[in-house]
């Protein structure tokens, strides 16, 4: 019997409607309520209880940004918003990979899926349809209630000013976030903290036997990665002048932001420092002349980077999402530069590459949909979460792909353990063995070549007073 889990997340949608999914699958919306008096209360997504009876999403309007509540028909404004359709599942078997894919006029546009043996509240990501009126969802291994919520969350507005993303190491800002920034790379800055220099065993090498020592090794991984950073970005257009590579040494981020004033040696090499990764720069740091590993230097090159770049809307890892110490420390490292200097972007959009005890997700083969992290967090020290859905083209996915293949901390092989594995879990997910792409052994390249990226999305003052709280 298929285990009940359900997901939740402290949302504030601008739009919940009910609706209901008929026996042919085709969603049919609901005429949505009146108002509800507290227009700025927040809303968490709460479908039932871990132990509670199964019964489907509750169906109150909410307005929390007192938006209206009428579902937007026409093509434009279906465009102008993230749309999550809340739905209870079941799964069909132990193994079988359960999905829903989404038909318009048709046409499959993507299919999502979810984890195996469980039943629960799940968001599909709707995001990229041109109507919500001509859908029909084709459940997969699974079953699906009838009774759905609709949440709608209006898009930030990513054209009114520089964006600039932070990466705690290379590759970062491509997994999170390559088809966000491949639509707008004149106006994108990004920023990478750390040179990802760390190399644990001389067996992980790039090449085989290149190296004799780690320190050998770690300064090499360190200088081909720092040369990832400068030059992926170029794929999608972004100015090489607007692509910083701080050097900061990998594994040291939250050490760095403890003791700020000490100098922290690298664990790959003690005699490295920031400057051997900073030699394709266009951008002045004000630590360049001294270029030591110290918190106070990071949040001092944040900083100017902030008032210089002045960006309306910055990327980050979320420090509640993803457990990743560095990071965990990234974010918290923004906040304390913002603080320094003194400016708060509009909005801040919070992505995860990193999940505790969540393995493969999000789930299925590579140009499947994408939904939300599968957590069950009620509450945040960032209140008011709105949701961004990038929705990525095949072109663009297919872009995403090549970005993520130039990255040479990706190219890693797997074990013949690891492959048996994976054919083992292909075979009982009951999916065609075409529908998996093998464009590289990383798993990366399944879970993070998608048809959206996600985001959370904070104000940028709120980001600030919860991450420094």
């Amino acid at each position: 019997m298929p285990k009940r889990r359900d997901h939740h997340l402290p949302l504030a949608p601008d739009i919940t409607c009910p609706a209901l999914i008929n026996s042919d699958g085709k969603l049919v919306l609901q005429p949505p309520g009146r108002p509800s008096d507290d227009s700025g209360a927040e809303h968490s997504l709460k479908h039932g209880s871990e132990h509670g009876p199964e019964h489907g999403p509750e169906h109150s309007p909410v307005h929390s940004n007192g938006i209206s509540a009428t579902v937007p028909s026409c093509a434009e404004e279906v465009a102008n918003h993230t749309w999550m359709l809340e739905i209870v599942y079941r799964a069909k078997g132990r193994w079988k990979l359960p999905g829903v894919a989404t038909v318009e006029n048709g046409k499959e546009r993507f299919t999502q899926y979810f984890e195996s043996n469980e039943t629960g509240t799940r968001l599909l990501n709707l995001t990229g349809v041109g109507s919500l009126t001509d859908i029909v969802l084709a459940p997969v291994n699974c079953t699906v209630e009838s009774q759905a919520t609709l949440h709608g969350f209006r898009r930030p507005n990513l054209e009114d000013g520089p964006i600039l993303i932070i990466a705690p190491h290379p590759d970062d800002a491509e997994l999170a976030a390559y088809g966000l920034y491949s639509r707008h790379p004149k106006q994108t800055w990004i920023v990478t903290l750390t040179a990802g220099e760390r190399l644990k065993r001389l067996d992980k090498q790039y090449l085989p036997g290149l190296d004799a020592t780690l320190e050998e090794g770690s300064r090499r991984k360190g200088l081909i990665r720092a040369w990832n950073s400068a030059t992926t970005p170029l794929l999608a257009g972004v100015p090489a002048e607007q692509l910083i590579m701080l050097g900061y040494f990998n594994d040291t981020l939250p050490k760095l932001l403890e003791t700020p004033d000490d100098t922290v040696p690298s664990y790959g090499d003690p005699a490295l420092t920031p400057r051997d990764f900073r030699a394709w720069n266009n951008f002045s740091l004000p630590s360049d002349a001294t270029a030591e590993n110290r918190g106070a230097d990071l949040i001092e090159d944040l900083s100017t980077i902030l008032s210089k770049v002045k960006p309306t809307t910055v990327l980050v890892t979320h420090p509640e999402i993803d457990p990743h110490p560095d990071h965990v420390a990234s974010a918290k490292a923004l906040a304390k530069a913002m603080s320094h200097s003194s400016h708060v972007p509009e909005h801040v959009l919070l992505y995860a590459n990193h999940l505790k005890g969540a393995r493969g997700f999000p789930n299925g083969p590579a140009h499947a949909a994408a939904g939300v992290w599968p957590t069950s967090q009620r509450t945040s020290q960032m209140p008011s979460w709105g949701l961004h859905s990038e929705s990525l083209s095949l072109e663009a996915q297919k872009g995403k792909a090549l970005s993520l293949d130039s990255m040479h901390d990706l190219r890693g092989k797997k074990s013949l353990e690891r492959q048996l594995k994976c054919w083992l879990r292909r075979k009982k997910s009951a999916l065609e063995s075409g529908a998996w792409k093998d464009y590289a052994d990383h798993d990366f390249f399944q879970t993070h070549i998608k048809a959206h990226e996600n985001f959370v999305v904070i104000n940028g003052k709120r980001f600030l007073a919860g991450v420094s709280h």
